[in-house]
C-alpha cells in the first residue's frame, strides 16, 4: 500500500508518538519515546512498523523519512544534529568531536556517523546542556523559544577560535554551543538549534503532546427505515432549494466580486429569501457550479444543463446534485467571507469518503461528537476536526446521512453504483397548491417549476422543509402586477393550480391590490410646453413637423415632449414657433450669444 495511503489511516497518539521520535532525531529507542511522551509508547510504535513507518535499525527503530513531510518541525524543533552537522568541513568537525570527547580521526563520514550516533542518545544530550554556561543555555532557550533560529552576524568559525588561546575563543555565548555541535549557521546570519537539544532545553518534566483516549461518542444503532425516509426527506429539500436559487438567478443574476465569487451581503440576501444558513447557500452554488447547472462569471446564471435538469425526476436530480458534491475539490460550508470556488483542497474529495466509511454501519445523532472523533482517528485524512464537522453537515444536508447514519445515497457514493437507483422513488413533482384562508399556499413534495415560478411571482417563500409554504401579500400581489400580470390572468392562474379553490380572502386581494394599481402613473418627459393659450398648444401637438418630439397634451395648459429643452425650443423655431425658455421654478431665462475667444 501506498506509505501516504498508510498515514492517513493512522490514528491521533500514534502520529503524536512518530512526532515526538522525529523531534529526538528520527532514530531511536523505545525508552527515549515513551520517556518523552510520558506513557508506554511501544504499542503505537508497533503499529506504525506494521504499517511500513517504522523499521529497526542497529538496535534502535528509525521512522519512514516520509514523515517528514508531514512534520516538518516535529514539536516545533529543528533538524537534528546529525543532519545539520553535514555543513560542517572536516577541520570544523574534528574540532566538534574533540569536544565531545569523541575520535577525531577518519573520514567526514565516519566523523559525522560519531556525532550523529552522539546526540541520539538522550543521555549524552543532557549531560552537555548540563556543562553548557549559563548566558549560552539562556541565548539557547530563547532560540527555542523563537522557533529554533537565532540571528548571529558572521563569527570566526569553529576551527578558526581553536588555534587562539582559550581567553579569546568565546567571545559570544553561542560560540561554546557552536563548539559543541549543538548549533549549526546555516546561512552567514542565521544558527539552527539542533532538535534533539532544543528538547532537552525543555528540562526532564517536559512532555509531548499525546491523548491516547478517543473522544466519547453516543453512539445509536440505525433504523434503515428512518434513515431512508430522513435522507429522502433531505434530498427532496436539497433540490427544491437548488431550483429556487437557480430559478432567481435566473430572473435576477448574483453579483460576483472581485475575488471570483459570491459576496457576504449576496449570500445573506440570498438565505433569507430561501430561508436557509449562509453556508447551506454556499453549498447550493457549489454543487450547482460543480455540476453545470450555473455558471459564474461577473454573475452566477443558470445554464442550458439546467433546464435539461429540470426536465429529469426528483431522484435523478439528486443524484446530479450528489456525482458534483462527491467531486468538489473545496469545503464551502467551511467558508466564512465569500463563496469562492478553491481548488486548492483536493484533499477534501478523499475526505468525503473517509468521513463516510468512519461511521461505518453507526448512527451519531450528535455530529459535534462524531467529528472530534473522526479527526482522532484519521488526523491526516481531515485538515481539523472543524472539517470534519463541516463534511459531515454537508452529508446531512444532501440526504447522503439520514437520522445521523449513512443513507442508502451514501452507501452508492461509496460503493461506486446507481445513485438515482440507491435513492429510491421520491415521487411526482407537486403540480398544484393548497391556498388557504391565511393568505399561505403549501405545497406538499417538490414543487414543479412552472408552480413555482408563478407562485415566486405573486408570493414570498415564508419555510421550506418536506412543504414549502408561500405567503401572499399586497407587496407581492403588487410585484405581479408591476412585472405585467393583471387582476384576471393571475387569478385564472391561480385557480388552476389550486387544490380546492381560491378562498375569498385572497380574492379580496387580488381585487383590492388591483384597484390601487396604476391609479398613480409616472412617464418619461424631458421637457414641458406651458401656454395659457389652449388652441395654440393643440394645434401645435397636432404638427406632423413636430412629430420626432413625442408631443403629449398632458392638461389643457401642458404639452409634454420626450426631448430635451434645446431640442424642444429648436424644433419650434423651426416650425414657425416663437417659444420662450423658462427654468425649473418658471423664471424667465435670458438667452446670450455666446462670445468665442481663443
Amino acid at each position: 500500500m501506498n506509505p501516504y495511503d498508510q498515514l492517513s489511516g493512522l490514528d491521533l497518539p500514534t502520529l503524536q508518538v512518530l512526532e515526538a521520535a522525529l523531534a529526538l532525531g528520527g532514530v531511536v529507542a523505545e525508552a527515549e519515546v515513551s520517556a518523552l511522551v510520558g506513557a508506554d509508547a511501544m504499542p503505537y510504535l508497533q503499529r506504525a512498523a506494521d504499517a511500513g513507518l517504522v523499521a529497526r535499525l542497529r538496535g534502535r527503530l528509525a521512522v519512514n523519512g516520509i514523515l517528514r513531510e508531514v512534520f516538518v518541525r516535529p514539536l516545533g524543533v529543528g533538524p537534528s544534529a546529525g543532519q545539520l552537522a553535514t555543513v560542517l568541513n572536516v577541520d570544523d568537525l574534528k574540532v566538534v568531536t574533540s569536544n565531545l570527547g569523541l575520535p577525531t580521526k577518519g573520514r567526514k563520514a565516519d566523523l559525522l556517523e560519531a556525532m550523529a550516533e552522539f546526540f541520539l542518545d538522550t543521555e549524552n544530550v543532557h549531560d552537555l546542556v548540563k556543562q553548557m554556561p549559563t548566558a549560552t543555555r539562556a541565548v539557547l532557550e530563547e532560540a527555542d523559544r523563537g522557533g529554533g533560529l537565532i540571528r548571529h552576524y558572521g563569527g570566526s568559525g569553529i576551527a578558526h577560535r581553536s588555534r587562539y588561546p582559550s581567553n579569546y575563543r568565546q567571545v559570544h555565548p553561542l560560540d561554546w554551543a557552536e563548539d559543541h555541535g549543538l548549533v549549526y549557521r546555516v546561512t552567514w546570519e542565521d544558527y539552527q538549534l539542533a532538535g534533539q537539544v532544543a528538547i532537552a532545553l525543555r528540562g526532564a518534566d517536559y512532555r509531548a503532546p499525546f491523548q491516547p483516549q478517543e473522544p466519547p461518542v453516543a453512539w445509536h444503532t440505525p433504523d434503515p427505515v428512518t434513515v431512508r425516509r430522513d435522507a429522502q426527506a433531505q434530498g427532496i429539500a436539497v433540490v427544491g432549494l437548488l431550483s429556487a436559487l437557480l430559478d432567481r438567478a435566473g430572473r435576477e443574476p448574483l453579483a460576483a466580486v472581485k475575488v471570483g465569487g459570491v459576496g457576504v451581503r449576496e449570500l445573506t440576501r440570498t438565505a433569507r429569501t430561501l430561508g436557509v444558513t449562509v453556508s447551506t447557500v454556499r453549498l447550493l452554488l457549489a454543487v450547482a457550479v460543480e455540476a453545470g447547472l450555473a455558471a459564474l462569471d461577473e454573475r452566477v446564471i443558470p445554464t442550458a444543463a439546467y433546464d435539461r435538469w429540470l426536465t429529469l425526476g426528483l431522484d435523478r436530480r439528486l443524484a446530479v446534485i450528489l456525482k458534483a458534491w462527491r467531486g468538489l475539490d473545496y469545503l464551502p460550508s467551511t467558508q466564512t467571507g465569500p463563496w469562492v470556488p478553491d481548488y486548492d483542497e483536493a484533499w477534501s474529495a478523499h475526505a468525503r469518503m473517509a468521513v463516510l466509511r468512519a461511521l461505518g454501519e453507526r448512527a451519531a445523532p450528535d455530529l459535534e461528537q462524531a467529528a472530534h472523533w473522526m479527526w482522532w482517528g484519521q488526523p491526516l485524512a481531515f485538515r481539523d476536526a472543524t472539517a470534519a464537522r463541516g463534511l459531515l453537515e454537508e452529508a446531512t444536508t444532501l440526504g447522503v446521512l439520514g437520522a445521523g447514519a449513512i443513507s442508502p445515497a451514501g452507501e452508492a457514493l461509496l460503493a461506486g453504483k446507481d445513485i438515482a437507483k440507491a435513492v429510491g422513488d421520491l415521487g411526482d413533482l407537486a403540480r398544484t397548491a393548497r391556498l388557504q384562508a391565511d393568505l399561505t399556499a403549501v405545497v406538499t413534495g417538490t414543487p414543479g417549476p412552472e408552480l413555482a415560478e408563478l407562485l415566486d411571482a405573486a408570493a414570498v417563500v415564508e419555510s421550506r422543509g418536506t412543504a414549502t409554504i408561500w405567503r401572499f401579500s399586497p407587496a407581492a400581489v403588487r410585484g405581479a402586477y408591476d412585472a405585467g400580470w393583471t387582476e384576471h390572468g393571475l387569478t385564472k392562474a391561480l385557480m388552476k393550480i389550486a387544490d380546492g379553490g381560491l378562498p375569498q380572502p385572497l380574492v379580496y386581494l387580488l381585487a383590492d391590490v388591483a384597484r390601487q394599481h396604476g391609479s398613480v402613473r409616472v412617464a418619461p418627459v424631458a421637457s414641458t410646453l406651458v401656454s395659457d393659450d389652449t388652441t395654440l398648444l393643440a394645434q401645435i401637438c397636432a404638427d406632423k413637423r413636430l412629430n420626432k418630439l413625442n408631443l403629449r397634451l398632458l392638461a389643457p395648459t401642458v404639452l409634454a415632449s420626450q426631448a430635451n429643452t434645446a431640442d424642444t425650443k429648436a424644433a419650434l423655431r423651426k416650425a414657425g414657433y416663437a417659444p420662450r425658455q423658462q427654468d425649473a421654478d418658471g423664471r424667465d431665462v435670458i438667452e446670450r450669444a455666446r462670445r468665442h475667444r481663443a
